[in-house]
C-alpha cells in the first residue's frame, strides 16, 4: 500500500533502479533519513510502509520504487544487531534464480542447489566469500531449512537475496518470528538468469561490530528448562507437606498445560538481562508461583463448568468432590503467595502487588461470568470483551511484569507490558471463543455455558433471529445443529469475530512501538503468534 495524505491506497510501487549508484544514493537518504529516527525492530508492515511514505514526501522521485524503500528501511532497523550476531550464526540464503539457465550443471538435493564451481553465474564467488567469514549457506527458495536453523540456535540471522515479490511473500512471516535479516533485492524479477547488486553485497556481508544485541532466545530450548522445575522431585523441594492435600496440590501443579505463563517471565527476564543470565532458585521460585496462581484457577473453572476431564484425566472434583478441588485451589493459591515472599526476589512490594491485583482482576471476571450465568441474558459485544480482559490478560500481565521487575524495568516499560498484556489476553480469548464456535459445541454456544463472542455479535446484527435459536437451546427443542450452523447469519458472526482477533493482534503489536529494547521487543513480537498461533 502507499500512502496518501496519510492514508493507505493502492499498491506498493515495485519499480528497482538497475544501477548500483542509484541504489547507493537511495541507501544513503535512508541513512540520513534514519539518522533522524530510531527504528527499533522489528517494524511491523504499517510501519515499514509509514516510514516510506515520509521518505516519499521528501523525495516524490522516488514513488516508484516504494516496495524497495520498505525493504530497506527494515533492513536499517536491523542493521546494528545483525552487525553484532557473529558470522557463523548467520545464514546467507541466494534464490536458484541467481545461476545459469541454461548451462547451470549443479544439482540439486533437498536442501537447495549443489554449486559446481563451474564459474557461469555468480553464485560460487558469493559463496566463497561467505563461506571464508564463516557463515552458512544455502542455494534454495524454501524456507524449511532456514527455519530448523533458527529453531535449533544454529544461527540467529538470515542475510536474504531475492526479488522484490519473494520479501514481500516473506516479510510477514520474517516479523511474525521476530528474525534479525537484511534482505538485497535482485535487479529483474523474472525469476531468470537474475543479478545482483554485488557491491551492496559485499558491503552487507562483513559488517561486524559490537552492539548491545544480547543474543536469540531459543523459546523451545527455555520451555523445556521451565519444564523442568515441575517435575514431582522439584516441587517437593519448594512445596513442603507430607499431608494428602499437598500431595494432591504438587500432582495438579506437575500435570499437563502449555506453562505459557512461567515461561513468558522467565523469558522476558532473559530478554532484559541478556541469554546468560543465571536461572537461579529464585527465578524459579517466581515462575512455579505464577503457574500455581494459573493452575489454581483451572481447579475452579472446572468446578463452576462441571467439567470431567483436563488433560486427558478426571477434572479434580470428579476425582474427589467439590469441597476437596475447591480446598485444593485455594491451597495452590496460598503456595503461590508462599514462593513470592520465599523467593528472596528484590521489588518484593511490587510483586506482590502485581500478583494480587492479577488475583483481584481475574475474580472480578470470573464473577461478571457466573452472575451473567444466573439471569441468562445475552451480553453485549463490549461486555463480552471486558469479561475476556479481565478473565485472562491479568494472568498475561502478571508473568509479564514479574520478568520486568526482577529486570529493573522501568516504568515505560511497564505501562507497555499493560497495554500488550490486555490486547493478548483478548485476542487470546476470542481465538479459544472461535475454537469452541463448532457444529459440535454450537448448543452450548447458546446454552450459556459461556460468554461468546459470536453469538453477541450475531445478536446485534439480528436479535430476532438470535432471541428464538437462544430460547430454543434453552428449552432443549429438538433444533437442527447443523441447519443452525449453515445459516448466513452464523457465518457472518464467525467472520466478524475473526476480524476482531485479527486487530486485537495488532493493537498487540502496535503497543510495541515505544519499547527501547530490541530483544524484548523481538520476544513479545514472537511470543504473541506463538500463543495466538500454536
Amino acid at each position: 500500500m502507499i500512502l496518501r495524505k496519510n492514508n493507505p491506497s493502492g499498491s506498493l510501487g515495485n519499480s528497482l533502479p538497475q544501477s548500483p549508484e542509484k541504489l547507493k544514493q537511495i541507501r544513503d537518504l535512508i541513512r540520513d533519513y534514519a539518522a533522524e529516527r530510531e527504528l527499533i525492530p522489528p517494524l511491523q508492515e504499517e510501519e515499514v510502509i509509514f516510514h516510506s511514505g515520509e521518505l516519499i514526501k521528501k523525495h516524490p522521485e522516488l514513488f516508484l520504487y516504494q516496495k524497495l524503500l520498505a525493504v530497506m528501511i527494515n533492513n536499517h532497523s536491523w542493521r546494528d544487531i545483525v552487525s553484532g550476531i557473529p558470522f557463523n550464526r548467520r545464514i546467507l540464503l541466494l534464490p536458484k534464480c541467481i545461476s545459469h539457465s541454461t548451462e547451470c550443471p549443479a544439482q540439486f538435493d533437498e536442501l537447495g542447489l549443489l554449486c559446481e564451481q563451474c564459474g557461469k553465474c555468480d553464485i560460487a564467488d558469493i559463496l566463497t566469500q561467505a563461506d571464508e567469514l564463516g557463515y552458512h549457506t544455502l542455494v534454495s527458495e524454501g524456507t524449511t531449512t532456514v527455519t530448523t536453523l533458527l529453531t535449533s540456535g544454529k544461527v540467529e540471522c538470515v542475510i536474504g537475496v531475492g526479488c522484490l515479490h519473494s520479501f514481500e511473500r516473506s516479510f510477514p512471516l520474517a516479523v511474525k518470528e521476530g528474525v534479525p535479516s537484511i534482505a538485497i533485492p535482485l535487479y529483474n524479477n523474472n525469476c531468470k538468469d537474475s543479478k545482483v547488486d554485488e557491491i551492496w553485497l559485499n558491503e552487507v556481508l562483513p559488517i561486524r561490530k559490537e552492539s548491545n544485541w544480547r543474543g536469540w532466545i531459543n523459546i523451545d530450548a527455555l520451555r523445556s528448562e521451565v519444564d523442568s522445575w515441575f517435575e514431582k522431585e522439584q516441587l517437593e523441594n519448594i512445596l513442603e507437606g507430607d499431608d494428602k492435600s499437598s500431595q494432591i496440590s504438587r500432582d495438579w501443579l506437575a500435570d499437563g498445560g502449555k506453562r505459557w505463563r512461567p515461561l513468558i517471565m522467565v523469558a522476558v527476564y532473559k530478554a532484559l538481562m541478556g541469554t546468560e543470565a543465571n536461572l537461579d532458585e529464585c527465578i524459579q521460585k517466581l515462575a512455579v508461583s505464577i503457574e500455581s496462581f494459573h493452575k489454581a484457577s483451572l481447579v475452579h473453572d472446572d468446578i463452576v463448568d462441571d467439567d470431567n476431564e483436563r488433560y486427558g484425566k478426571p477434572t479434580l472434583h470428579k476425582q474427589y468432590d467439590t469441597s476437596v478441588a475447591i480446598n485444593i485451589g485455594d491451597l495452590i493459591l496460598g503456595y503461590g503467595y508462599q514462593l513470592i515472599a520465599e523467593s528472596g526476589a528484590k521489588h518484593m512490594r511490587k510483586l506482590l502487588k502485581v500478583a494480587a491485583h492479577g488475583h483481584r482482576d481475574l475474580s472480578i471476571g470470573q464473577g461478571e461470568e457466573l452472575l451473567w450465568r444466573l439471569n441468562k441474558k445475552l451480553l453485549s459485544v463490549d461486555k463480552i470483551i471486558n469479561i475476556f480482559s479481565l478473565k485472562t490478560s491479568p494472568a498475561f500481565e502478571v508473568a509479564l511484569k514479574f520478568g520486568a521487575i526482577i529486570s529493573d524495568a522501568d516504568d515505560e516499560v511497564m505501562n507497555v507490558l499493560t497495554d500488550y498484556s490486555s490486547a493478548m489476553g483478548i485476542a487470546y480469548q476470542i481465538k479459544d471463543d472461535l475454537d469452541d464456535f463448532n457444529l459440535e459445541n454450537i448448543g452450548n454456544a447458546f446454552n450459556t455455558i459461556q460468554p461468546s463472542l459470536v453469538t453477541a455479535i450475531i445478536n446485534r446484527k439480528y436479535p430476532n433471529k438470535m432471541e428464538a435459536w437462544f430460547k430454543a437451546f434453552q428449552n432443549e427443542d429438538d433444533l437442527s445443529k447443523k441447519e443452525i450452523w449453515m445459516q448466513t447469519e452464523i457465518r457472518e458472526g464467525i467472520k466478524e469475530a475473526e476480524q476482531m482477533l485479527e486487530d486485537y493482534k495488532l493493537k498487540a503489536l502496535s503497543s510495541l512501538s515505544n519499547l527501547k529494547s530490541p530483544a524484548l521487543k523481538i520476544l513479545l513480537t514472537r511470543l504473541l503468534n506463538k500463543i495466538l498461533n500454536g
